[in-house]
């Protein structure tokens, strides 16, 4: 009994800190999303063009289009993943092949944030690029509007 509840506590914790990187990846934050032109302050520093303005709006709609379902599968994966644990005898292999296809869906989303970031520095002239700078507001290292791995845009 004890076992079982610990075991509860711990995967509750886990998914608690899934559905915040669930939230981070663009589905509020994933800071790791869209952080960075989110925060209002950090863009309006760049001094966009209105054209680099309608571009990365339009780069964030394709990312968020792209972003979405995997969203929604990292949560269907994550529960699942709970179910599994959350038996009177969890079983090793389904449980290490979950977590290896909840890796698999992390990792995608980490790519499409790359090339939005990639994507978005290619919107910006050289200037505007030295004022970014990664690890000053929300990109490269950092906590900000990040996630484990650094700040995202």
């Amino acid at each position: 009994m004890k076992r079982m509840i610990v075991l509860t506590i711990f995967v509750s914790m886990l998914f608690s800190g899934s559905l915040v990187m669930a939230k981070s990846n663009g589905m509020g934050h994933h800071g790791m999303g869209l952080g960075y032109e989110n925060n209002g302050t950090a863009t309006s520093n760049l001094n966009l063009t209105k054209d680099q303005s309608t571009e990365l709006k339009a780069l964030k709609g394709d990312y968020r289009k792209e972003i979405t379902p995997l969203q929604n599968q990292m949560i269907s994966q994550r529960s699942q993943l709970r179910v599994l644990w959350n038996t009177d005898s969890p079983d090793k292999n389904k449980i290490l092949a979950k977590q290896k296809e909840i890796f698999k869906i992390h990792n995608q989303m980490e790519e499409k944030a790359t090339v939005y970031k990639l994507n978005f520095v290619a919107l910006l002239t050289p200037e505007q690029q030295a004022e970014m700078s990664f690890g000053r507001h929300g990109m490269g290292q950092g906590h900000g509007g990040g996630s484990h791995h650094g700040g995202r845009l």
